[in-house]
């Protein structure tokens, strides 16, 4: 039996969380003490104040004299030495200097420390020649941490600087809150684990993966993960054994329409489901739902929903019963460099990939589709639009960034005798559309752009190559409309988004591509790519690697 989601019936993904935190109740599952090198990513249970001054006395930053300042400049005779970790009761005299290793105490009523080496040392004298400033070189007692300052909050996740100021104010044990324990439950008869052979018709096995990657990242206790065929007895089966240890399980495939997706019939029948499909683009068909009493989380078998829906639903409501203080992704304000549209009834992800340019941001939207794990991991970050929304070209917009790149890039057309050379760069073939943007907004550090797509195009330097048609079939390969080669291949059957890819259909289809993609065809014609650089020491590189046309 089918189940249709309609979407104009879904909620958001904010009014789907609500919904299931009022109808779930979560809070954390427990408190228990733990020694302080355990505590690394936990989440604490506690405010901690410091029980003690830090540094818990006056200390010399230097190795050098205690003096009093204000009796410099002046001959002064040194009295005594204080050694690191040395405790001496010594006060002193106007003309009289303490000897001083970095980070001991100092004298009791010394205001200043010069360095040894700015002073003049003869037998048990030195001689300061210029004026110390009252608390030169000493670091005062409290001056980092007073007594009673908050070192820790509640619900903040434990680092390992924070273990070291834990540590440095004497305390040993910290309270945190039990770490929710989360079973993982893969379904679908069309997977198999990386590492074998792939069978035709099957695929790799990536969402336990990303799951148990992404979920220990997080800091939680993941239990196990197994996988189930499309078979309703057994999914039924290893969700109740997973409910008896689990305090979560999170469970993918099975969510959607499709006749053999189970897992929606099971959680339905064995429990409650709270929601079913939000409003969201990729991870329409989620499962939010309460079996046992226990949270139970469908996603959807596509690993880029997945991604999305832990990212954006999943994570917020385990931040809850973990204690923990959720933090929104880190965005930037960028501008967009080429228009992008939502769904019409969903919210919508889109990724791109950004370029800095002095202080300014510009994000690059690319051609995507929920299925597309490549596409989404290597982007730089995503946007977020509303439903039925849409942002022009030259806007500002936020990005939720997943990373920041700062390798030299190639931007443009695919062409790999090119590329091989660019040793250290990052290399985007995104096709001559993307080449154009980036001439357009000055990023890039190296353009490559068809003449088949700008016949006015000028640059450093040219490369040409041979357009080879292999075989004569009903059905003819051609290229996404980013690419060059996509202006002279009329009513292709497919249109591939990287001309690396045209090899794959020779002797099924008719092929056009370069022959330095394929060695062999017919020569139709030539393709000239146009090779620009807006860096001046990308232009000497250029120098040493190509010729001019």
């Amino acid at each position: 039996m089918r189940t249709i989601l309609d979407d104009k019936n879904l909620l958001s993904a904010e009014d789907a969380l609500s919904l299931y935190i009022k109808e779930t109740s979560p809070k954390p599952l427990g408190i228990e003490e733990v020694n302080l090198l355990e505590a690394l990513n936990r989440v604490s249970a506690e405010e901690i104040y410091s029980p003690i001054d830090l540094p818990p006395f006056s200390r010399s930053t230097v190795d050098g004299f205690a003096v009093i300042s204000e009796s410099t400049p002046g001959e002064f005779e040194v009295i005594d030495k204080i050694r690191i970790g040395e405790y001496k009761e010594i006060r002193i005299q106007g003309n009289q200097a303490v000897e001083v290793d970095t980070g001991a105490i100092i004298p009791e009523n010394a205001t200043g420390v010069v360095k040894i080496e700015e002073t003049k040392q003869e037998n048990n004298k030195i001689k300061i020649e210029r004026r110390l400033n009252f608390g030169e070189n000493i670091g005062w007692v409290g001056s980092d941490v007073p007594k009673g300052f908050e070192i820790l909050r509640k619900g903040e996740i434990i680092s390992a600087e924070k273990i070291a100021l834990l540590a440095s104010v004497g305390i040993n044990k910290v309270k945190v809150y039990r770490k929710p324990k989360i079973f993982i439950i893969t379904t679908g008869d069309e997977l198999i684990p990386p590492g074998e052979p792939l069978e035709k018709g099957k695929i790799y096995e990536s969402n336990a993966f990303y799951l148990l990657a992404k979920l220990k990242m997080e800091g939680y206790e993941v239990l196990g993960f197994t996988h189930v065929r499309d078979d309703k007895e057994e999914i039924e089966k290893q969700l109740l054994d997973a409910l008896n240890i689990a305090d979560v399980v999170i469970i993918t495939g099975g969510t959607s329409a499709g006749e053999k997706d189970y897992v929606h019939q099971v959680i339905n029948e064995k429990g409650k489901i709270i929601v079913h499909g939000i409003k969201f683009k990729p991870g329409k068909p989620t499962i939010l739902a309460l079996v046992n009493g226990k949270p139970v989380m469908g996603l959807p078998g596509n690993i880029v929903s997945t991604i999305m829906v832990i990212e954006r639903v999943i994570l917020k409501y385990l931040s809850i019963i973990s204690g923990k203080q959720y933090e929104e992704p880190t965005k930037v304000k960028a501008i967009l460099m080429n228009s992008i549209k939502a769904d019409k009834n969903r919210y919508t992800y889109i990724p791109v990939y950004l370029f800095k340019k002095g202080e300014t941001y510009y994000a690059l939207a690319v051609p995507f589709d929920s299925y597309m794990i490549g596409t989404f991991s290597s982007a730089d970050g995503y946007i977020g639009l509303q439903p039925n929304s849409n942002f022009k070209e030259g806007e500002e917009v936020e990005v939720y960034i997943k990373r920041i790149d700062t390798r030299p890039v190639y931007i443009g057309e695919e062409e790999p005798l090119i590329m091989e050379k660019l040793v250290g760069f990052r290399k985007l073939p995104l096709g001559s559309f993307a080449a154009t943007k980036a001439l357009q907004y000055g990023v890039g550090d190296i353009i490559v752009l068809s003449r088949l797509y700008n016949p006015q195009v000028e640059g450093d330097y040219t490369f040409k190559r041979k357009v080879l048609q292999n075989g004569s079939f009903k059905n003819t390969i051609g290229y996404h409309e980013w690419i060059g080669l996509n202006k002279i291949i009329s009513s292709p059957t497919v249109k591939l988004r990287y001309v690396s890819l045209a090899k794959n259909f020779i002797g099924r289809a008719t092929v056009i591509a370069p022959n330095t993609i394929i060695n062999e065809g017919k020569e139709i014609g030539e393709e000239e790519l146009v090779i620009i650089s807006n860096q001046e020491e990308y232009k000497l590189k250029l120098k040493t690697l190509f010729v001019t046309g």
